[in-house]
């Protein structure tokens, strides 16, 4: 996806952490970076990046129904404390024809950081029936962690069934509005 899709959007980064995330959108109309540690961010020098911070969590997201055209959560999906009410939440700020964006570790046992096991088919069926998929891949994991086992671009079989430990990248299209 090239830039000239942001142009003039709102762009939500959920679990943004401290480094600007979203400084290249400068076509962008709004973006906003969402965690829950912002106010540490901000002390460390996040104030001086070219975007809007908020210090919320994902399972609280504090903007209108249908207000971003993207949201993104990479990295992030498996550190919150709810995923139903995450995923909710990003149902409800997206607005139709609008995308989400997610790399997220799948198929690994909780650890103290990383609360949840996902599954690929599990985080496809939970955001039906709002959300088509257009997209997933899961990469095989490489030493040097997700980005670096993305770009070594060993992808798992049957993304959507596998079982095996890896990063999924996927693309989902907000197809529906319903109200809450």
């Amino acid at each position: 996806m090239d830039g000239s899709y942001y142009e003039n959007k709102v762009i939500l980064d959920i679990g943004c952490g401290p480094r600007g995330s979203l400084e290249w959108a400068s076509m962008a109309l709004r973006r906003i970076g969402l965690d829950p540690l912002v106010k540490e961010y901000l002390r460390l020098g996040a104030s001086h990046h070219r975007m809007e911070y908020i210090d919320a969590p994902s399972e609280n997201i504090p903007l209108k129904d249908a207000e971003c055209d993207a949201v993104f959560s990479f990295n992030s999906l498996d550190h919150v404390e709810d995923i139903d009410q995450t995923l909710s939440e990003i149902k409800r700020v997206t607005r139709p024809g609008g995308i989400f964006l997610l790399l997220v570790e799948v198929n690994h046992p909780p650890t103290d950081c990383e609360l949840h096991q996902l599954t690929p088919k599990k985080l496809v069926d939970s955001l039906k029936p709002e959300f088509d998929c257009e997209s997933l891949q899961v990469y095989k994991p490489v030493a040097n962690g997700m980005y670096q086992s993305i770009h070594a671009d060993e992808k798992l079989p049957h993304p959507e069934d596998t079982t095996e430990i890896g990063y999924l990248s996927s693309k989902f299209i907000r197809t529906t509005y319903i109200c809450s």
